[in-house]
């Protein structure tokens, strides 16, 4: 591999820091997810606090960050009324908020529920580190559950670690009782294997098998869906709803299945079903009872790599000028859809920026633009970030041929051989670095080139 760090230092003083990693392979670099980290509840919360809850109190009542290991015994039935659960913290997400909107659940820093099962799991999720509460001036409590993936990159023993694909991360993309904050959202392709499917109507970054990278649109109706060796295509013996075109499913005599990831999550009977936010819904004229939760993808197997994260920066050689992909806009959408909180001015809104494509050669190429300090920004000493236009622009000046945008903001690091060059934007209190926890990474296998 080849890192390479560029400063840019423009007329009032500003600097722009970048790094730029190459000579890698593409067949070596395989999405990871660092497995959950009980750490990445509390900075979440501690996110949460500052970033949000502070600003706006009294739009927010308690909110409880939690997870359910494995070891921890669930107390709750897997069925409520019409749906059946197939994840963990669905469950108790849906069992814990419906005995909230119930009556008192929490008082004077206890727990004090009827339900002496569900007090218990509490206290022990609590004692365990594996719940953290957020209090805003607003009365009423809010369950939030952590997807099982998050964890912290730098956890990863890997050559190249880079977070990749945008996650459910504010309140607002958590509208619907299948969201888990932290579910990545866009394609992820591993050597014809679809580990995400595409959602969001916004190009992918595909590699063949022959090494050839362009940037296409991939849609979730053009795959097929498979579930229990059924097959299903849109529209033929199924459909697949999902956002910004649905929120929610029509009534029906047949079967809905929640699907996000590569798993089915739920099932409920008689439609009605609110769409997951990074996720969908196959639905079914008749009624069937899923036995095996793992989902396969098929119709992308031509292709050892395939992304589908951020606006296109790159195409064809030629630099993308503009936000040329749907993103949600309150102003003109009606259906949210993640994320929902996003630096929409192309050409203004900066922060830390990640980006994955072919340089000048067509050989693979990822990008940093180091964001500032969001505690203590000081011109000419910290990187001031780039807006989506300036990552373009210095993409252009590279000469790369293919780049499409990635997870970035406080999210953004990549770690080369077991070393940030660069500085993560989120900061404490004292201006230390701080790692956010992300549910999917890039990594390169050990067998990679030098």
């Amino acid at each position: 591999m080849r890192n390479t760090i560029i400063t840019e230092t423009h007329q009032n003083k500003e600097i722009q820091r970048f790094q730029v990693v190459e000579a890698f392979a593409w067949k070596n670099l395989q999405f990871a997810s660092p497995g959950f980290d009980a750490g990445a509840i509390r900075e979440i919360a501690r996110l949460y606090r500052l970033n949000i809850v502070e600003k706006d109190p009294s739009a927010y009542g308690r909110l409880v960050f939690f997870h359910v290991p494995e070891n921890i015994d669930l107390p709750f039935s897997s069925r409520s009324k019409d749906m059946w659960f197939f994840s963990r913290n669905i469950t108790a997400k849906v069992q814990l908020q419906r005995l909230a909107d119930e009556g008192n659940l929490y008082q004077d820093g206890t727990w004090i529920s009827k339900d002496t099962s569900a007090r218990l799991f509490l206290n022990q999720l609590e004692a365990e580190h594996y719940l953290e509460m957020v209090s805003g001036k607003k009365d009423g409590i809010t369950f939030i559950p952590i997807d099982g993936k998050v964890g912290f990159p730098s956890s990863l023993d890997s050559p190249l670690v880079v977070n990749s694909h945008f996650f459910l991360m504010d309140p607002t993309d958590l509208d619907s009782p299948f969201c888990e904050l932290g579910t990545p959202h866009g394609l992820a392709l591993k050597d014809g294997v679809v580990l995400n499917p595409p959602l969001n109507h916004r190009p992918c970054l595909l590699v063949d098998t022959k090494g050839t990278c362009h940037t296409t649109q991939v849609e979730l109706t053009d795959l097929v869906v498979e579930i229990d060796s059924v097959q299903y295509r849109h529209e033929r013996n199924a459909i697949f709803y999902f956002r910004p075109e649905t929120c929610i499913t029509p009534s029906s005599s047949g079967t809905d299945i929640v699907i996000t990831g590569n798993s089915v999550v739920a099932v409920k009977q008689g439609g009605n079903t609110r769409v997951p936010m990074a996720g969908f819904v196959l639905s079914l004229r008749e009624d069937i009872a899923v036995q095996e939760t793992s989902v396969r993808y098929l119709g992308l197997e031509a292709y050892q790599f395939g992304i589908q994260v951020g606006p296109p920066m790159m195409r064809e050689s030629s630099m993308v000028d503009s936000l040329c992909c749907p993103f949600f806009d309150p102003l003109v959408a009606a259906t949210p859809f993640p994320p929902t909180v996003y630096p929409l001015p192309f050409s203004t809104a900066r922060a830390a920026r990640i980006a994955l494509g072919t340089n000048r050669e067509g050989e693979p190429v990822l990008v940093w633009a180091e964001g500032a300090s969001k505690r203590n920004y000081q011109r000419g000493k910290e990187s001031a970030g780039a807006s989506l236009l300036e990552l373009a622009q210095f993409c252009d000046r590279q000469h790369c041929q293919e780049i499409i945008n990635l997870d970035g903001g406080g999210s953004s690091q990549i770690i080369y051989e077991g070393k940030r060059y660069l500085k993560i934007a989120d900061r404490y209190e004292d201006n230390s670095e701080a790692e956010r926890p992300v549910p999917l990474v890039l990594v390169l296998s050990t067998s990679c080139s030098q």
